[in-house]
């Protein structure tokens, strides 16, 4: 077996799947460790992307911290590499635009390597991509048995893959050179024309990791590892009653009927609290359409919404340079670095709630401005989704304390504070220290 050197972080997220609990651990030098990764190519791209109809005009702009980074020089928090491969000078400004706008979102100490073709494709397809290839990790800070992204494990092991794979480049896109196109920067297409930023950022989505090892056959069979090991995407997919996806049978007709039955949801723990604590929806409709079906949000939930990039359509006059909270909630989930730091779960029901200490060590005061003594429902929950605590408390003058939280590890979880009177509830990240 070859040996390899592997460079581990001095922070370390604690991480989950199928029922598996990961140590949060520290490092502060190199380890040699004998691993050499599995490697999995696809044999083709996780995304098709197809024009939609007209639904209006419809401007999702940059956030105000994307604009301040890119009007900053050296603000970016990831490199991207790419090879224009037949590109007129508008189409390579907006493709590069799309790029800067992915630099000041993710983070990375690797260079992201793209190889991208300008050209005639199929009539109604704007885009298609993928990721190189997809490779297994020990790292402490990656789930073990389970395929990363090439781009993303790149950036856990903090290390070029070319060693495993052959492979230079990490996500391989084409793009329509016959479309459509408005080329501008400023999210502002005519009614008649598609956005070429926002094509260029979604399928950029999915060379960074936002795709799935799913597939249904002509006969309904479903299948969803490749050697028994599935993507870190489809660890974080179950369906409307809470079944892992990866729980069905591989393959089966069941995971079949799973994958086209319009109930599959993410159930990131991050992703969850960006879209206000609800489970966001996957496309999941009743015909499987490879290249749409599972790898992307649900468009009728979120067309039109800021978290509307990673749906499978796009119409004319619409746009979106804002890669959305529920899936930065993912891609940080998953592995990746958030530019300007770690996402934050807003306050979106009670106001005015104060806990303390926090972080915490083993116990917290949860403080209820308006001093009401209701019952509440208090809820923890670790990064990975899992709930830790489950307790039902009556504040006195507003007032509750959660105690015996020595027990748990040190990392991040997500407070739920529900009012059991009116069903009002909260959610606030704390971190055990």
């Amino acid at each position: 077996m070859k040996k390899i050197t592997l460079k581990m972080n001095t922070v370390i997220k604690t991480l989950s799947v199928l029922g598996l609990v990961c140590c949060s651990f520290t490092a502060t030098s190199q380890e040699t460790l004998d691993f050499v990764p599995e490697v999995y190519t696809p044999t083709g791209p996780s995304c098709v992307f197809y024009q939609g109809e007209f639904n209006g005009l419809i401007s999702i702009p940059r956030s105000p911290a994307v604009i301040s980074k890119m009007q900053n020089a050296g603000t970016n928090c990831s490199s991207f590499i790419v090879n224009y491969n037949g590109f007129t000078p508008e189409a390579q400004t907006a493709f590069q635009f799309a790029v800067d706008i992915w630099s000041t979102s993710i983070g990375s100490s690797q260079p992201i390597r793209v190889n991208a073709q300008f050209s005639p494709l199929d009539p109604g397809v704007l885009g298609s991509a993928g990721s190189n290839s997809a490779l297994t990790s020990n790292n402490p800070n990656a789930v073990p048995n389970v395929f990363y992204a090439r781009a993303l494990w790149e950036k856990i092991e903090d290390m070029e893959s070319d060693a495993f794979g052959g492979a230079t480049v990490d996500i391989n896109a084409s793009f329509s050179s016959t479309a459509n196109w408005y080329y501008g920067l400023d999210a502002n297409p005519p009614a008649n024309q598609i956005d070429f930023v926002s094509v260029v950022l979604h399928e950029l989505g999915h060379g960074l990791g936002f795709f799935g090892g799913a597939s249904v056959d002509g006969a309904g069979e479903g299948e969803i590892r490749f050697n028994n090991t599935p993507i870190i995407y489809d660890t974080f997919i179950e369906n409307g009653t809470g079944d892992a996806i990866l729980s069905f049978a591989d393959p089966s007709m069941a995971l079949g009927d799973e994958l086209t039955g319009n109930d599959l949801f993410c159930d990131s723990a991050i992703a969850i609290g960006q879209n206000g604590g609800v489970l966001p929806r996957m496309f999941a409709p009743g015909s499987w359409n490879q290249g749409s079906s599972y790898s992307h949000w649900n468009e009728a939930t979120f067309n039109g919404t800021i978290n509307s990039l990673m749906t499978p359509q796009i119409g004319p006059g619409e746009a979106n340079h804002n890669p959305g909270p529920i899936t930065l909630g993912l891609f940080e989930q998953m592995g990746w670095s958030i530019c300007g730091g770690s996402l934050t779960v807003e306050d979106f029901d009670l106001a005015s709630i104060a806990v303390s200490p926090n972080p915490f060590m083993s116990a917290i005061t949860i403080k209820i401005t308006n001093g009401f003594s209701n019952d509440y429902k208090l809820e923890l929950i670790d990064i990975n989704g899992r709930l830790v605590v489950n307790e039902s408390k009556t504040a006195v003058n507003g007032e509750i304390t959660l105690s015996n939280l020595d027990r748990l590890t040190n990392a991040i979880y997500f407070l739920k504070l529900t009012d059991t009177t009116n069903g009002q509830h909260i959610t606030k990240k704390i971190v055990k220290n």
